[in-house]
């Protein structure tokens, strides 16, 4: 195992334990009021606070953009953001349907939040190695 390669592992499961941090909440609307709050400062603040985006697409740069897995998890987490922004606007229109507005209120498991921490890693160790 290579220490760089370690070393991004480590660096990008603290990027996670971050953004899952801030963003936690007991229900799906609290997750999104969260995300919300930085997008009402600024836009681009909300971009800052997704540093595991940033560190993925250097690791795919510093890899000269060949990996298909790489490729993959940069694909979901700007889908990710993307999701969020489009989340946010339609909850900002008032453009919800009955079903969303009932996904906002669901209790979100303790858990939840927390996932990506172990899934992103893990598919950066697979592409790494």
């Amino acid at each position: 195992m290579d220490q760089t390669h370690t070393l991004f592992i480590a660096a990008l499961i603290l990027c996670e334990l971050f953004e899952s941090y801030w963003q936690q909440g007991p229900t799906f609307g609290k997750v999104l009021e969260n995300i919300e709050r930085y997008y009402r400062k600024n836009i681009f603040l909300l971009f800052l606070m997704h540093p595991s985006f940033y560190l993925v697409l250097y690791i795919l740069l510093l890899n000269g953009g060949h990996g298909a897995l790489l490729g993959l998890i940069l694909v979901m987490k700007g889908a990710d953001i993307a999701t969020k922004l489009w989340m946010i606007q339609t909850f900002e229109k008032g453009n919800l349907s009955a079903e969303f507005r009932a996904m906002l209120s669901m209790p979100i498991p303790h858990w939840m939040p927390w996932i990506n921490v172990l899934i992103y890693p893990a598919l950066l160790s697979f592409a790494l190695f």
